[in-house]
């Protein structure tokens, strides 16, 4: 009697096919939102840099900290955010925590994208604000 019950409660807790085929699309879409984030980050900070050339202002510390790492800091750190979403499904955690793991993962992904092109746009919006109180 006892047997059945654990047998039971095991068989209960197993998670289905499709749900780990959704856990496993999910850390996919996000390691592939990495690779592709770290794959172009230079490239679409290449024109930013252009820029503030051209306009020869100061930059502020967080513009100048990404312009002089955007070669190796972006790739590395979507690189490691792509990892971290495949090694983590590999990993003995249960299904949900997998599961949150992967949102997490993707969700970084996405606000540290909007925090580069925040970062980017940085010396804009200065300039933008110094111009409008100098009238």
């Amino acid at each position: 009697m006892n047997e059945k019950l654990e047998m039971e409660l095991l068989q209960s807790h197993a998670p289905s096919q499709a749900s780990l085929a959704f856990s496993w699309c999910l850390s996919g879409m996000a390691t592939i939102l990495c690779l592709v984030l770290a794959l172009a980050s230079s490239h679409f900070v290449q024109p930013f840099t252009a820029l503030f050339q051209g306009l020869n202002v100061e930059l502020p510390w967080p513009t100048r900290f990404l312009v002089a790492t955007q070669y190796w800091l972006l790739p590395a750190f979507y690189l490691g955010l792509a990892l971290v979403a495949i090694l983590i499904q590999f990993s003995g955690r249960d299904f949900r925590a997998k599961r949150i793991a992967a949102v997490r993962i993707f969700l970084a992904t996405l606000v540290a994208a909007g925090l580069v092109l925040f970062v980017l746009y940085l010396p804009v919006l200065t300039l933008a604000g110094k111009l409008s109180g100098a009238r």
